[in-house]
């Protein structure tokens, strides 16, 4: 279904629908001028609004993209001209405004819960009935992506482990993504490919990337679809129905940025001491598991498809489970397992600044990341010195705690050199 082609009221999303037919002067900030001077307020990132009115600025501009409510001081009429014949222009001037909490706007009860989503999400698999469920509950979470993270683009990376017939079933429930939202181009971008491709779309805010079967490109979740697959016949009536529901769902939880508290940092950190040490401790591994962010992104996923606006540790640990269930599994039934010891290799840069890291801070300390440069030699190159951080990152040796402070983690620097 195409995001500019909806009608039908059980198309748009919740929060759409608040500001289409219950706010005025609320919405989402699309420039009409470079300079933000003049501006057009949308429903959604996804629908641009039908309204022939355009706001101007009389206070400093809004940002672009963000949710505001304006306080209209003055409102003026012009008659002008497209394609299409002439028109009345309303010209509202904008005095002052506000940012706007997304998750304000979810007041009215939702066309579905989260467990309606999950249960169209089984629709293509019939098997053991709790496996139904993990695959379900992943899928969900991929179609809800995960907002951005401090240093780090949104959205998750998957694995999918299973046959081409069950890759079918999948990508049966991932119809519910709009096409707009597999253009390179979009906010939120999705692609879903039977082949290992590195993809970073450069204007993207989330990337969300599904592929069968890989073997090289570093993934957050598994997706085991040890299932067997129904004919589509058998629930294409229900799936067509439930179809523009869900997508505008998947809508309201995009808008969504779940945030992660202070609070929450200790626990996670903890939670990854326990989770790359299992890993690592395996021996052998069935992908290339991406341990950067890896916790933080599971848990704002869980809360946005819950409706939530703050993390919650119950959110990191189903986040947890549900990953660990998966991941496991995978081991079982993959015939071609990776060593440990060979998909972890640390680059010299990378092990470098590790050691200049603990020599400098100490271990399990959060550190400042402007501190960082005062008292670690960075390298002359500074691409250099983020890929070495991200690489240490994606290793699971540090974790970015938010926009200005990382944690070394204490794997023993025996296991670095």
């Amino acid at each position: 279904m195409s995001l500019t082609r909806r009608m039908y009221g059980y198309s748009f999303s919740e929060i759409e629908k608040e500001l289409i037919f219950r706010r005025q002067d609320t919405g989402f900030v699309r420039y009409l001028t470079n300079d933000g001077t003049l501006f057009y307020l949308d429903p959604s990132p996804f629908f641009k609004t039908q309204k022939r009115e355009v706001y101007a600025a009389l206070c400093p501009s809004p940002p672009e993209r963000s949710l505001i409510k304006v306080v209209v001081s003055d409102i003026n009429e012009n008659i002008t001209r497209d394609p299409s014949g002439y028109y009345r222009l309303i010209i509202k001037c904008a005095s002052s405004w506000e940012k706007i909490d997304p998750g304000s706007l979810l007041t009215r009860k939702s066309l579905l819960n989260p467990d309606e989503v999950k249960e169209f999400f089984k629709m293509p698999f019939v098997g053991e009935e709790e496996q139904i469920d993990r695959i379900a509950l992943c899928s969900a979470l991929f179609t809800v992506s995960a907002p951005p993270l401090p240093f780090e683009k949104g959205g998750i990376t998957a694995a999918v482990i299973g046959k081409k017939k069950n890759w079918a079933g999948f990508k049966k429930g991932m119809e519910i993504i709009p096409p707009e939202l597999k253009k390179v181009s979009s906010d939120y971008f999705y692609r879903l490919s039977q082949k290992e491709e590195q993809m970073d779309p450069v204007t993207s805010r989330e990337i969300n990337l599904a592929y069968l079967n890989p073997d090289t490109i570093p993934l957050h979740i598994p997706m085991v679809l040890d299932a067997d697959i129904r004919s589509s016949s058998t629930y294409k009536e229900a799936f067509l129905a439930q179809k523009p529901l869900i997508t505008a769902f998947m809508l309201d939880a995009l808008i969504l940025e779940p945030v992660v508290s202070e609070n929450l940092e200790r626990y996670i950190a903890d939670a990854m001491y326990e989770l790359v040490s299992d890993v690592k401790g395996s021996g052998s591994l069935p992908y290339a598991q991406d341990f950067g962010s890896l916790l933080p992104r599971l848990g704002t996923s869980f809360a946005r498809y819950n409706s939530r606006f703050n993390v919650s540790k119950m959110d990191i640990k189903k986040g947890i489970d549900l990953w660990s269930e998966m991941f496991y599994l995978a081991k079982k039934i993959m015939s071609v397992q990776h060593p440990v010891a060979h998909m972890y290799r640390l680059s010299d840069k990378a092990r470098k600044l590790y050691l200049d890291l603990a020599d400098a801070f100490g271990l399990d300390i959060p550190i400042t990341v402007s501190d960082i440069a005062r008292n670690v030699p960075i390298f002359s190159n500074a691409l250099d010195y983020e890929e070495a951080l991200d690489d240490l990152n994606h290793h699971g040796l540090i974790i970015r705690l938010n926009n200005r402070t990382i944690k070394v983690l204490d794997f023993g620097k025996k296991s670095i050199t």
